[in-house]
């Protein structure tokens, strides 16, 4: 394997392609030196959904794979994107062969160098994984303590951060606004009462110390926000952006008198910042707002309305109720308060001198109502209430799919291509299609059109598809998938064919993991399920392939 490595780093077949891979470049994909080693052992890597032996070395900064008995590194992981260290237990039986050996799983920062992937190793014994893992506790605690991107200030931003967004913190956060609105009702209860009953005065000092002690640990809070969101996350937040402007108002308020209704008018708005503390109720708030918009195109239809009928009614009606058709500013407030349901004039619905019925006043009435109340209104509200369970089913599925997408980069066990390879399964409607979409892909990775694609140009060239996370690739990793070189060419390259057999073999290899998980105890998500029809299908034409059917039969071998 490591002779078919460097054919593929060193090889010279095409200049044009391996050009930047130069000797320093090669000097920089070597182990770091023996003094800088704090663990160097031999341990089994999870790759393409099976264990094989790779030498790992654990330095003060990153931990690098290797060959066993080679000195070039295949991958690395830096310790400081290293997110969270598990040890394996309940899933044992589904990640290897051996019931008796526990695996570790690291999973790393999804905007860092790894993209997000999940690494599993795996020791020869209990004792090794425990070492293992004590290691990576350590040196990642240390690799985050001094790594660049997290200085002192990052580092103390951080555990802010950690105690803010924490349930308890945000908890107590809605209880003192619940308090503080409680003041302002008591306040507002308190305002007729206030002259004549003296005791209220103490009473109010009281509500006033309160008051000073909401608004100075309402200024607390946006403080702390700040400081562990600063600075973009902060501010495209729209609810901090309603702390603000509340906070800011509460502080005005201080310089104010106690009776202005400016000042209780600012208190009672403090209680508007509990619709973001509370998850059920930010969700209703941002669905309402996402809602409002698709009804404004009704509002202004039931605006431009109501401004002609005013303009009719001022010509129809402004002799008969000068009080309420006069003028246009005065009919359309008339018409306004008959859309939200108050009676009609008295003198639009009284009949004429000789007791025969006012057509026109009848017939303006029926039209208005029809129109605008019983039509427009009505429409509004199923506009809105649409809009609402539509904004609202969007918000759920977003939820939804982020969760999924979480729980699969936990328990990710296949190869790191399985976000390109569920695409393709998914699109492609048979063999010749699937290889037209495979042949532009590689058109898209070779950029260089140099007609063959080596580790370094197939790992960086899919790394800049346009996939959250990215997909990271390792040397490691292309020669899994290629078994160890042996479906590349003679340059060690992959070149249009061999790049469609090694896809279409992985695509077999994923397909085959998505029914078993479909089978197995583990659930699977739904669209794995609605692929199962492209799987067959795809299960059968690929033995079409004479060397995708030498591969597989070498497979079944194995397995026998």
């Amino acid at each position: 394997p490591m002779a078919t490595l460097l054919t593929m780093i060193r090889n010279k077949g095409n200049m044009k392609s391996c050009n930047r891979f130069a000797e320093d470049d090669l000097q920089q994909r070597i182990i770091p030196e023996e003094k800088s080693r704090i663990y160097d052992q031999e341990v089994g890597v999870l790759l393409n959904r099976a264990w094989q032996m790779r030498r790992m070395v654990i330095t003060k900064d990153q931990a690098c794979f290797a060959f066993p008995g080679d000195d070039v590194q295949l991958d690395y992981i830096p310790l400081a994107e290293i997110e969270l260290i598990i040890e394996m237990k309940d899933n044992v039986n589904e990640l290897m062969d051996d019931d008796g050996v526990h695996a570790l799983q690291l999973h790393t920062d999804k905007d860092g160098h790894n993209s997000g992937r999940s690494y599993y190793i795996q020791a020869d014994s209990k004792e090794g994984l425990e070492l293992i893992r004590n290691t990576f506790k350590i040196l990642v605690k240390a690799a985050k303590r001094s790594s660049e991107h997290r200085t002192a200030f990052r580092m103390l931003q951080y555990k802010v951060k950690k105690v803010y967004v924490s349930s308890w913190f945000q908890g107590l956060v809605a209880i003192l606004i619940a308090a503080n609105f409680a003041c302002t009702l008591v306040e507002s209860e308190m305002l007729s009462q206030e002259s004549a009953d003296q005791t209220n005065s103490s009473v109010a000092t009281v509500i006033d110390e309160l008051n000073l002690a909401f608004t100075i640990l309402f200024t607390f809070d946006l403080l702390v926000n700040a400081f562990a969101h600063w600075f973009r996350a902060f501010v495209m937040d729209p609810w901090n952006m309603l702390d603000f402007v509340v906070v800011s108002f509460s502080l005005i308020s201080l310089a104010l008198s106690r009776s202005s209704s400016v000042v209780r008018i600012l208190r009672a708005l403090r209680v508007i910042r509990i619709f973001g503390r509370v998850k059920s109720l930010r969700k209703i708030i941002t669905a309402i707002t996402m809602a409002l918009i698709p009804v404004a195109n009704v509002w202004l239809i039931l605006f431009l309305l109501i401004s002609i009928g005013a303009v009719i009614a001022t010509s129809l009606f402004g002799l008969k109720d000068p009080e309420n058709f006069s003028r246009f500013d005065r009919a359309f407030i008339s018409l306004f308060e008959v859309t939200a349901g108050d009676p009609w004039p008295e003198a639009l619905r009284q009949a004429n001198e000789d007791g025969s019925t006012d057509w026109s006043s009848t017939a303006f009435i029926i039209v208005f109502t029809v129109t605008l109340h019983l039509t427009l209104l009505e429409v509004t509200v199923a506009v809105l209430l649409d809009n609402f369970i539509g904004a609202s089913t969007k918000m759920d599925e977003e939820e939804r799919l982020a969760a999924a997408e979480e729980i699969r980069r936990q328990q990710q066990t296949s190869n790191p291509l399985e976000p390109l390879l569920l695409k393709l399964a998914r699109d492609f409607t048979d063999s010749d299609d699937l290889t037209d979409r495979l042949r532009d892909l590689y058109q898209k990775l070779d950029a260089d059109r140099s007609g063959g694609l080596d580790s370094l140009e197939f790992c960086a060239a899919v790394k800049k598809l346009d996939f959250t996370p990215r997909i990271h690739m390792s040397d490691s990793d292309f020669a899994s998938i290629t078994n160890d070189g042996a479906l590349c060419d003679s340059r060690g390259q992959l070149g249009p064919a061999e790049f469609e057999t090694v896809m279409r073999l992985q695509i077999r290899h994923l397909t085959q993991s998505m029914l078993q998980l479909g089978t197995g105890e583990r659930s699977a998500s739904d669209t794995h399920f609605m692929q199962f029809g492209s799987i067959k299908m795809m299960m059968m034409e690929q033995v079409r392939d004479p060397a995708i059917a030498v591969v597989v039969s070498c497979e079944r071998a194995g397995n026998l």
